[in-house]
C-alpha cells in the first residue's frame, strides 16, 4: 500500500513537471533567430591612438566594389567583402549575419543624416580612426553589412 501511494505521487509530480515543460517550450518560439555579429548602428571604435586622413577615408569609400563615386548609387558586389585603400586609410565593407554578397544602396552605406548607421556616423563617433559599424540590411541573402576603417598597410 505504501509503495502504490509513492508510485501515485512520483507519477503526479511527473506528470506536472511534464506539462510545465511542454507549456513553457509552446511559450518560446521553436526556431532561433540568428545572432547579429554586434549591435546594428553602434559604433566600436578600436584605437582612437591612431589618426588617419578623413579625406583619404572619403575616397577609399568611394573606391569600394570597383567605385561607388558619382551617379551609382548601388555598391553590388558577388562577395562577402569588399575593400579600397587611398592614403592612409582602408574601407572594408563585409556582408555579416548570414549575408553571401553585398548589395546596399550608396545611400544606407554612406549613411548621410541617416540614424540606421553608415560611413558618416562611423566617422562622427571614432572620428577619422580605426573602428566598425553595423549598417541594418544590405546583404544577400539576408544580413547586414559591417563598415570598418582601419589603418592603410
Amino acid at each position: 500500500m505504501l509503495f502504490a501511494l509513492q508510485a501515485r505521487r512520483v507519477t503526479s509530480l511527473f506528470l506536472s513537471l511534464l506539462v510545465v515543460s511542454i507549456v513553457s517550450v509552446a511559450a518560446r518560439p521553436l526556431w532561433f533567430e540568428p545572432r547579429q555579429s554586434s549591435e546594428l548602428n553602434v559604433a566600436t571604435c578600436t584605437d582612437p591612438a591612431t589618426q588617419l586622413v578623413e579625406h583619404d577615408c572619403n575616397v577609399a569609400l568611394l573606391g569600394l566594389g570597383g567605385g561607388i563615386a558619382g551617379t551609382i548609387e548601388f555598391l553590388r558586389v558577388n562577395s562577402s567583402t569588399t575593400s579600397a585603400t587611398s592614403g592612409t586609410c582602408t574601407v572594408t565593407a563585409t556582408a555579416v549575419d548570414g549575408g553571401t554578397t553585398i548589395d546596399i544602396s550608396k545611400g544606407r552605406l554612406e549613411g548621410h543624416g541617416s540614424s540606421n548607421g553608415g560611413f558618416d556616423n562611423l566617422l562622427t563617433a571614432c572620428g577619422p580612426s580605426p573602428g566598425s559599424m553595423v549598417i541594418g540590411g544590405g546583404a544577400l541573402p539576408t544580413g547586414n553589412i559591417q563598415i570598418a576603417i582601419s589603418a592603410a598597410k
